[in-house]
């Protein structure tokens, strides 16, 4: 047999390091055994005793290595040749079936265009096989080369089986580790699931090599002729099988893809809508299925079930409101419960789907702890799947490695000390040990492809365009007559005098008071960007805590309003600790609601509210506010302008000039 070798699979550069470095020093091995094989086998072909009938046995296997059949689904091959390398071995002995073999393996390796290596490799791997069979049955059988002597044939039947098992074994072992070192898998599992089976085949050569034998014995070598038909018939045989194989490998390679495409589609309407967690299950595929590696999990039906149950785990997700599943900080206890559903909900979703491997019990468990505290059922220990115990492990690093709405991306150190600090409580201790020592060489995340690059955007932007409907009619100026007060006309009319005449202060101070109209138990606070456009600076509050709030900052894509400037959404209804953190319980704030002050794609900077009444920013204030923020935008950038050219004054934080408001109009 013949084997070739390639991999598809994408591994770490490390790991991909050392896989070849191992496979160089293993094929360097082989090499140099097979060079002291064939340098005594061309030893022993000098001094055969029938030249031209080995030659005639070593040609005819030569002529039919060319009818090689392809094994499905591995890079590999196997060819009815081997009868007549067989037969070379017990008639002639192992030197001149070693060098026949070494001719035919190496020309078809050559004619196929392989690569200096490979070609070696091929020579050595198959002549070594046969050498090593043949000098077992010698020693087993205690007889001289059969074309020499009249042994019976009775007495050569069991060495002649063992000859073929250590003929397979070596030939396919050969290849299988090959492949092994190469890809990354288990050699055990490669040679148990594409090789083992090919033992029938290397019996039926065994077989017809046994009749050459016979016909050689009792009547001539020339007679083999006859038994040729035979062999011709188990080539076809043997090909129609094939065949069929390669249609089943084929009509599951289908499948497999349908499955991959039925789960890429359901992943992307995830990512879809969830703002916060954007591709993290693409991230967190990646790991899992490096961990599994690592871990030393080898069975292919497990590593697919992990692979589809890391893009699939939120598939409940979809049945969560948007507004708790976006929500940028903590969740109070309903809203927890109702997010908690989503396990439930996903693992009954994918039921739904024969998947032809376990990834519903992965689902419904990736939030179970290894000490049982865990939701839903409360399953613990090693009755959780081992997936689903690798999947918590690297679904809690990417969120805390990655940005949120309320806090910046922890670093991989801090993250890991989070792990360490969980494991065995939370976590299996096993898989965040492992995890810890792999993790770096495991991180590839491979690219979206263009095409789901290009559904995402139109998703994103068909969402973005998702904005409250404004009833009709409307006014001169688009606003709906029906939500038209006097209070809303004073801010139009704000926008109109702030293009002229109006300062920073004047508008701030004017649109303050208007809020404090509209909601009187709210503290508000104006956010404007610094020059740089990193940070936000208080430049004016107003409500029962202003003083609390006045010279306050932010980072932009820090705590609420800072997420708010990054992402240029609105938050309603959400906890005033995730913005005010230290002094939250000092002001008695409970709920915020925070705005983007936009004209057009420009930042202007962010409004946000506070109240001590949960119940304050109901729907209809909202509305409201996210319709007035665009005038006060263009009042306030309209003040920037004049004040940058003017070099007024601006309520800022200390040591900031004139100067550094002059970005505040930039994009």
């Amino acid at each position: 047999m013949t084997g070739s070798h390639s991999s598809q699979q994408r591994v770490a550069p490390a790991t991909a390091a050392r896989s070849g470095q191992a496979l160089h020093t293993y094929v360097g091995l082989v090499l140099a055994a097979g060079a002291v094989v064939l340098t005594q086998s061309v030893t022993d072909v000098f001094r055969s005793p029938h030249p031209w009938q080995w030659m005639l046995f070593g040609a005819c296997g030569i002529l039919t290595g060319s009818f090689t059949l392809r094994i499905a689904s591995v890079p590999a091959s196997i060819s009815v040749a081997d009868t007549f390398f067989i037969a070379a071995a017990l008639l002639f002995g192992p030197g001149p079936a070693a060098v026949v073999m070494a001719i035919d393996t190496g020309v078809i390796s050559w004619r196929k265009r392989h690569l200096w290596h490979r070609v070696a490799f091929n020579t050595a791997a198959p002549a070594l096989s046969i050498w090593v069979a043949g000098h077992v049955f010698f020693a087993l059988s205690g007889v001289n080369t059969l074309a020499e002597s009249g042994t019976p044939v009775a007495a050569v039947i069991g060495p002649l089986f063992c000859l073929t098992i250590v003929y397979f074994v070596f030939n396919s072992g050969f290849t299988a580790l090959a492949i092994a070192l190469e890809s990354g898998r288990s050699a055990l599992k490669i040679w148990r699931e594409h090789f083992l089976w090919l033992s029938i085949g290397y019996l039926g050569a065994a077989s017809i090599a046994f009749c050459f034998i016979l016909l050689s014995q009792r009547v001539s070598v020339v007679a083999i002729v006859m038994v040729l038909p035979l062999l011709a018939v188990f080539h076809l045989t043997l090909r129609s099988s094939f065949g069929r194989l390669e249609d089943a490998q084929r009509h599951l390679g289908d499948l497999d893809r349908l499955y991959l495409s039925t789960v890429e589609t359901l992943a992307m309407a995830i990512d879809a809508k969830d703002d916060v967690t954007h591709s993290h299950v693409r991230r967190v595929q990646a790991y899992a299925i490096g961990l599994a590696n690592a871990l030393g999990l080898d069975s292919e039906e497990q590593i697919k079930a992990i692979k589809a149950a890391a893009l699939l785990h939120d598939t409940g997700k979809l049945a969560v409101p948007e507004h708790i599943l976006n929500k940028p900080g903590k969740l109070t206890a309903p809203e927890f419960d109702k997010m908690k559903q989503h396990v439930d909900i996903g693992a009954d979703i994918l039921s739904l789907v024969e998947f032809p491997y376990p990834v519903v019990p992965i689902v419904r468990c990736h939030h179970e702890n290894w000490d049982g505290s865990g939701y839903p059922r409360g399953v613990k220990g090693e009755d959780i799947p081992i997936g689903a115990r690798i999947l918590s492990v690297v679904d809690c690093f990417d969120a805390l490695t990655s940005d949120r709405p309320y806090r910046r991306a922890m670093t991989d150190e801090a993250a890991l000390a989070i792990l360490r600090e969980r494991s065995g409580s939370m976590y299996d201790p096993h898989v965040v040990e492992r995890f810890v020592a792999v993790y770096r060489e495991i991180s590839f995340v491979e690219e979206d492809t263009a095409q789901q690059r290009d559904v995402m955007r139109r998703i994103t932007e068909s969402r973005a365009d998702r904005k409250p409907a404004a009833p009709a009619p409307t006014s001169a100026q688009g606003i709906p007559t029906a939500a038209v007060s006097s209070e809303v006309l004073a801010f139009v009319s704000l926008a109109r005098i702030a293009s002229g005449d109006g300062g920073v202060a004047d508008v701030l101070a004017l649109s303050s008071n208007l809020i404090a109209d509209l909601i009187p138990e709210a503290t508000g606070a104006w956010y404007l960007p610094d020059a740089g456009r990193t940070r936000l600076f208080v430049a004016d509050a107003f409500g029962p805590s202003a003083a609390i709030l006045r010279g306050r900052q932010v980072g932009v894509g820090e705590r609420l309003t800072g997420w708010v400037a990054a992402s240029r959404q609105p938050i309603t209804k959400s906890d005033a600790a995730l913005d005010l953190e230290d002094v939250a319980e000092q002001s008695g704030q409970h709920e915020c609601m925070s705005v983007p002050l936009l004209t057009g794609e420009t930042l202007a900077g962010v409004l946000t509210l506070y109240s001590a009444n949960t119940a304050s920013f109901d729907e209809s204030r909202c509305r409201l506010l996210q319709m007035i923020a665009p005038h006060v935008a263009g009042a306030v950038l309209a003040a920037v302008r004049k004040a940058t050219a003017t070099h007024e004054g601006l309520d800022r934080p200390p040591g900031t000039t004139g100067r550094d408001i002059r970005l505040v109009s930039a994009r």
